[in-house]
């Protein structure tokens, strides 16, 4: 489905869908920390990483909290990272797309949950170099939701995620048999699974390959660029290109069309 004008939702419905993504970020910012690390997600209170201060309410207010004590924590006046407003921003992003693209539907609530499990993707694997998989789950079932709400034949979903997992493998292995190392880790193969219920078409799946490799260039080169090495996280490559062909269709009918195929 192609976007709708934005003329058709009301500004206390996006408001709104800012508002709950932000909280959500806010969750977001606690399980992408919490999780890698082995530590139980809701069954401590949050805590100021540096003076261990119990944080309140006041404290914890997305986004508002951090500008308002101008990033740094109440109690210790010590820094806290700008990874926090940005995540809860960016999910708030990702609620006003998805109702501004598909209004109050189901397509809508697949959209902006694919986006906050990729949210939580670029965090992990950008800090962690892993990619959980109960966020690959989760998007993976977001993605099943999408598929309902278009009407798409399970047949072809499930063929897609297989394909996709295949495709991860034949890279995966490809790659470490002709350069002697590893080219993508089994969470990226795994993620590749969670593409293909969402693309559920070679139409689309084509263009999302190119699309990752170009961002996992320039990914690879500023990963270089700022000291990490030559090893770096494709997952956000991937999970990038991911929201653009979901987000955006018309972008693969422009990839076609750049080589002289109609879709």
């Amino acid at each position: 489905m192609y976007p709708v004008d934005i003329s058709e939702q009301s500004p206390i419905i996006l408001l709104l869908a800012a508002g709950v993504g932000a909280i959500i970020g806010s969750f977001l910012t606690l399980l992408t920390h919490r999780m890698p690390l082995g530590k139980p997600i809701i069954a401590t209170r949050s805590r100021c990483v540096s003076c261990k201060a119990t944080l309140k309410v006041r404290d914890l207010i997305p986004i508002f909290s951090w500008a308002a004590f101008l990033g740094k924590c109440r109690h210790c006046k010590k820094s806290i990272g700008i990874r926090y407003p940005l995540t809860e921003l960016a999910s708030a992003v990702g609620a006003v797309i998805g109702v501004h693209y598909y209004g109050v539907t189901l397509e809508a609530l697949a959209v902006i949950g694919l986006w906050w499990a990729i949210v939580a993707i670029v965090l992990t694997d950008l800090e962690h170099t892993i990619i959980l998989d109960e966020v690959q789950i989760a998007a993976g079932l977001f993605g099943a939701l999408h598929a309902y709400a278009l009407q798409l034949p399970l047949n072809d979903v499930l063929l897609a995620a297989l394909t996709g997992i295949g495709i991860g493998l034949a890279l995966k292995y490809g790659f470490l048999l002709i350069a002697k190392k590893d080219g993508l880790g089994m969470g990226d193969v795994k993620f590749l699974g969670v593409v293909g219920i969402w693309l559920a078409s070679s139409v689309n799946f084509v263009p999302f390959l190119f699309f990752s490799g170009v961002l996992g260039i320039a990914l690879g080169l500023l990963w270089r660029g700022l000291g990490h090495g030559e090893r770096f996280p494709f997952g956000p490559a991937l999970a990038a290109a991911l929201i653009v062909c979901v987000v955006w269709p018309e972008t693969a009918d422009g990839f076609w069309q750049l080589y002289g195929f109609v879709p």
